[in-house]
């Protein structure tokens, strides 16, 4: 074997053996912030949406989420919920906030203590759009308040690093258990987008 060829699978192998180990890191991290639960007060929480199917019938994925800070808001009674997400699927005749919205308030929880975000498309929009709004209900800035967030359990890690992005760092989180199948595949699909992520982070930090 020439030593071009040699050179260059090993060139292969130490680049094989680094993403597998920065995809063992990453699940590493999904796993054990799927397991964050926060308990206390919070003056803020994030309820992130999901998908839609239909005109206005949320996911599974979705629904759990709903119910868990349905849970949430019930016990802590003080805590102002943003509920995030757009109208920008086809068939889709609400946006996701307003539907999170009306299945939170059927559950017991008070119409005035939700806030619609209903302008995003993405994670990202959730963190921006909702960060104004808290903003200006509460008249201060977000990071004098104790705020949270709430998705499904194995997008707390990613949902996180998105926050920090949006210059919201040290939410709590919250997550609505998933079975473990469903972890599996959605853990699969964050190790799928998270590398890019960590990059487009670590790309701000610097400037």
């Amino acid at each position: 074997m020439k030593s071009s060829t040699k050179a260059l699978l090993g060139t292969a192998g130490a680049v094989t053996a680094a993403i597998l180990a920065a995809e063992n890191i990453m699940l590493t991290k999904i796993i054990s912030d799927s397991k964050k639960d926060y308990k206390d007060d919070l003056d803020y929480l994030f309820v992130l949406g999901g998908l839609i199917i239909g005109e206005e019938t949320p996911s599974e994925h979705l629904m759990k989420r709903i119910k868990k800070a349905a849970q949430y808001l019930k016990e802590h009674p003080s805590t102002i919920a943003i509920t995030c997400g757009g109208c920008f699927r086809k068939g889709q005749k609400k946006s996701e906030a307003l539907i999170i919205k009306e299945h939170l308030t059927k559950m017991g929880v008070e119409a005035d203590r939700i806030l619609l975000e209903d302008k995003s498309t993405t994670t990202n929009e959730n963190f921006s759009f909702g960060k104004a709004i808290i903003e200006k209900h509460s008249g201060k800035a977000l990071y004098e308040l104790n705020t949270g967030f709430l998705s499904s359990d194995y997008h707390l890690y990613r949902a996180g690093l998105i926050a920090k992005i949006n210059g919201l760092p040290g939410l709590k989180k919250i997550g609505a258990r998933s079975t473990v199948k469903d972890f599996i595949r959605g853990a699969s699909r964050e190790l799928a987008v998270a590398p890019d992520l960590i990059r487009n982070f670590i790309h701000r930090a610097e400037k």
